[in-house]
């Protein structure tokens, strides 16, 4: 695997740098050093081509990228590889791409780019020195490769401190063998130079190397991918993907990159993102990554390749577009406490019902808190109001002792445990003037959404902990000693009876 900082994505950074451009760092040093070197070409051909290609046709985030890496090196920038017929779709025709690199040639003479590259060497070298010695002599590359048992040409990643994200690109030779990029942003710093450490670089490039072996095995099936487009509807609208063969790739790309982190020692990192990815709509995922064990077991049995496995993956897609995918698309809610939390769109209950007003002070500013980092889909309600709204599709956050929030209160006879006095009754007894419950149920309105319950023997004991484990219900006193923790029973209504984790 190379690593780098290329002199080709460099320059295009420099134009866009000079637009309104989307997703580049102008307020970092380096953005700031880009403008103040380039800033007297802004009246350039590239530059007023990059931001007409953008308003009419959407000529945006990776397709620049592709563009700017089939082109020989900076200030060259000669055509030495075809653009794909998506390349030329997105920009509005071939005649559009010809003149967009003829105007990047002509800015890179223009600017004397050649002259700024030059002093920047020292540290763009920095950059990769320091995202190498993270690396260690570990290579993601190789893990990739082992997981689909098969190669690319070149597995290739390129560093800018000017990205603002970071993107996957393929880029076929005469022989259609692939020389794959990952390009993305450096998102560490070390005494000023950013760059990539190991767990970040190797989790991008699990997910954009990926893209490279899937995307153009599912454009061989185009007749599969289209007796499938049903399975589009429930889930369009839900996220930013407007084709269903790029929710399709994303899917399969996202559970490769899950058996990957399961594979490889990181169970954890793995849930964690298999639950993101549930609250990120992608419902059809669970069935791929069983699929993709399948996979795992032939290739280590048969030696099969993944291209070879494909067309039985794809068939799982089959298989669910002729199936009843409720429980995959709203599933019954079954824990734990973190698949709650990880939820962005959450009504919030604070507790109105004490005489304690400074603890309910408290509690309030705690909620807003929660409520500002959550961002624009939290609501925060007051206990009395949320007694008179349905909330039967929202996840519920709920804070207060059960007797402080009235919304609790009203439901208190469903919860598995009780409290009194500073006892709280799980399956056991257990006292304590400080102690805290930190629980999930089913929203009691809709068993399919889930309620976080963050409760005490005393309101004035209720603040912001970090969970430091996986669990449905934990009761502690400090977080760093819990006392008991565990899953719930599920079998009917919930009920304590499964072994404490």
């Amino acid at each position: 695997m190379t690593i780098m900082v290329d002199p080709r994505v460099e320059l295009l950074c420099a134009v866009q740098t000079l637009t309104d451009y989307p997703a580049i760092a102008r307020n970092t040093l380096y953005g700031k050093e880009l403008t103040g070197y380039f800033g007297k070409d802004t009246a350039s051909e590239a530059v007023r081509l990059t931001s007409e290609l953008l308003d009419r046709f959407g000529f945006s985030y990776d397709a620049p990228l592709d563009l700017i890496l089939r082109l020989s090196d900076a200030p060259y920038l000669t055509q030495v590889r075809a653009f794909p017929q998506r390349t030329i779709e997105r920009a509005g025709g071939e005649d559009n791409l010809e003149k967009y690199r003829l105007a990047l040639k002509q800015f890179a003479s223009d600017s004397r780019f050649e002259d700024f590259w030059k002093s920047k060497i020292p540290y763009y070298q920095q950059i990769v020195a320091y995202t190498v010695d993270s690396l260690g002599e570990f290579d993601p590359s190789e893990v990739i490769a082992h997981y689909y048992n098969e190669s690319k040409k070149s597995y290739n990643v390129i560093l800018s401190p000017a990205l603002g994200c970071g993107y996957g690109i393929r880029v076929a030779d005469r022989n259609n063998e692939l020389d794959i990029y990952g390009c993305l942003y450096t998102e560490k710093e070390n005494n000023g130079i950013p760059y990539y450490d190991r767990e970040g670089l190797s989790n991008f490039l699990y997910h954009e190397f990926s893209h490279s072996y899937i995307n153009p095995l599912t454009d061989l099936y185009p007749s599969m991918v289209d007796a499938t487009e049903n399975l589009f509807k429930p889930i369009n609208g839900k996220m930013s993907y407007d084709r269903w063969i790029t929710c399709l790739n994303e899917h399969i790309v996202r559970a490769v990159h899950i058996r990957i982190l399961q594979t490889t020692g990181h169970e954890k990192e793995a849930l964690d993102l298999l639950r993101r990815e549930h609250t990120r709509s992608f419902f059809y995922i669970d069935p791929v990554i069983d699929q993709l064990k399948r996979f795992e077991q032939e290739r280590d049995s048969k030696n099969i390749t993944f291209t070879q496995f494909y067309p039985q993956l794809l068939a799982v897609f089959d298989s669910l577009s002729h199936t009843d995918n409720t429980e995959l698309i709203d599933p019954m809610f079954k824990g734990p406490v973190q698949t709650v939390l990880g939820q962005t769109k959450v009504v919030i209950i604070y507790p109105t019902n004490s005489d304690d007003s400074v603890s309910l002070k408290n509690l309030y500013d705690y909620t807003v808190k929660i409520q500002q980092s959550k961002g624009n889909g939290a609501v925060l309600l007051a206990d009395t109001t949320a007694l008179k709204n349905n909330l039967s599709n929202d996840w519920i956050l709920a804070y207060g002792t059960i007797e402080s929030n009235l919304f609790l209160k009203k439901y208190e006879t469903l919860f598995p445990f009780r409290i009194d006095g500073d006892t709280i009754v799980t399956d056991r007894k257990q006292v304590g003037e400080k102690l805290r419950l930190i629980t999930c149920l089913p929203n009691p309105q809709n068993p399919r959404r889930g309620m976080l319950v963050n409760t005490a023997t005393h309101n004035q004991s209720l603040k912001s902990v970090r969970i430091p484990i996986e669990a449905d219900f934990l009761v502690f006193e400090d977080i760093s000693n819990i006392r008991q923790n565990g899953l719930y029973d599920k079998n009917g209504e919930w009920h304590f009876g499964q072994t404490p984790r």
